[in-house]
Formats: C-alpha cells, sequence, structure tokens
C-alpha cells in the first residue's frame, strides 16, 4: 500500500471515528419527558406522554425518586428556592406556567435561562427575595446573577412542592417525570425521577 493510499484510509477512519462518536453523542441527548404511569415492572415503566402515547422509562438500579405534592401560593415565603417556566407579561414581568416549590437546601438547575418547547418562554430556578399576594394574583421576586425576575402567578397556575420520595410513589396512577432522561438502545433511561399523584403541569 503506497504512502498516499495509507495517509486516505488513516483519514477516512478518523472521520468514520468522528461521525460515529457524534452519533453517539446525538443518541446521548437528554430529553425531558413526564407523563402517567402506565404500568411499573421492577425499574421499567410504561408511561402515557402528554400525547396521549406510550414509551418505556428505564431506571438505574440507584435512581432517586423526588415526591412532587400540590401546594400554594402560602407555601411560598421569602428564601425559599423555586423554579418557574413563564412566558413575557409586559413591562419587564413574567407570567408564570407553573412553580415548582423545591426542597431545603438545593438549589437545583440555578439560572434563567430559555424553556422549551413553548417558544418565548423561560425557565428560572432562583430564591424568592419578596413574595406577596395581590389582587388574586401572586407576585414574586426571583432572584439569580444578581438580577431581579418579577414573575406575577395567576389563580390558576399549578404549584407542587418536592421532597424527597420512594419508590413507593411508581405506581399505575401516578405522574412522573424525568429531566435527564437519556436515550440508550432506543429506551429512555433515567437516574432521578419525579412522582406523585398531582398531574403537574400539561403545558
Amino acid at each position: 500500500m503506497s504512502g498516499i493510499t495509507m495517509r486516505l484510509a488513516a483519514s477516512l477512519m478518523l472521520i468514520s471515528g468522528l461521525l460515529l462518536a457524534n452519533a453517539w453523542a446525538q443518541e446521548a441527548k437528554p430529553e425531558r419527558v413526564r407523563g402517567q404511569i402506565v404500568s411499573a415492572d421492577g425499574n421499567h415503566l410504561v408511561v402515557k406522554g402528554p400525547d396521549g402515547k406510550n414509551f418505556d422509562l428505564m431506571l438505574a438500579p440507584d435512581a432517586t425518586v423526588t415526591e412532587v405534592k400540590k401546594a400554594s401560593l402560602n407555601d411560598i415565603k421569602p428564601g425559599r428556592f423555586v423554579g418557574s417556566a413563564a412566558e413575557p407579561a409586559g413591562n419587564g414581568a413574567w407570567k408564570a406556567l407553573e412553580v415548582h416549590i423545591f426542597p431545603v437546601g438545593s438549589r437545583q438547575g440555578e439560572g434563567h435561562r430559555p424553556w422549551q418547547p413553548q417558544a418565548g418562554a423561560t425557565m428560572t430556578n432562583a430564591e424568592v427575595s419578596a413574595a406577596a399576594v395581590q389582587a388574586g394574583n401572586g407576585q414574586l421576586v426571583l432572584r439569580t446573577g444578581g438580577q431581579d425576575y418579577k414573575l406575577i402567578v395567576p389563580p390558576e397556575t399549578p404549584i407542587v412542592s418536592q421532597q424527597p420520595g420512594s419508590r413507593a410513589l411508581l405506581v399505575p396512577g401516578n405522574y412522573v417525570g424525568a429531566a435527564a432522561a437519556v436515550p440508550e438502545k432506543g429506551v429512555l433511561m433515567a437516574k432521578a425521577v419525579t412522582a406523585g399523584s398531582v398531574p403537574w403541569p400539561i403545558k
């Protein structure tokens, strides 16, 4: 084999390796999933998604479970760490689509960033610096990254709290969510899930 042929073969092998690595990276891209549990068998859950279709969710043997419970604005006090998907409400404020009250001491996913799948919406995980209920609407001020974000919470906004849970929550009829399920051989895998009887938001 000539030197040119050998270099060409090596280049093709390198390109093929890069393409394969890129394919693996794309295949392992985390997804955000949620839905109602249809069946549970050990680490295997069959879940009905918001679109009405079932999908398989496999749990890691050591997967953690966080319980989700219905909550209210009265449970949100200054100093609590919350997360909220929201859409622009005008005058620099945001209208909450959902509010999650995280366990005390958690600062999960802190920051302000775009939120999918809704165009123009954002996700803000931050500490509440001020809270009030005025004219039937909750008004929260969230502070993160040195900036304040005014959040308007209409009465119909789903509000849930989170606390450590167990696999006893993973039963048919309950709802489950995974923020970082990773596709593996066509099946979604998760190392942590949230679960409970509350059908938190289907937005």
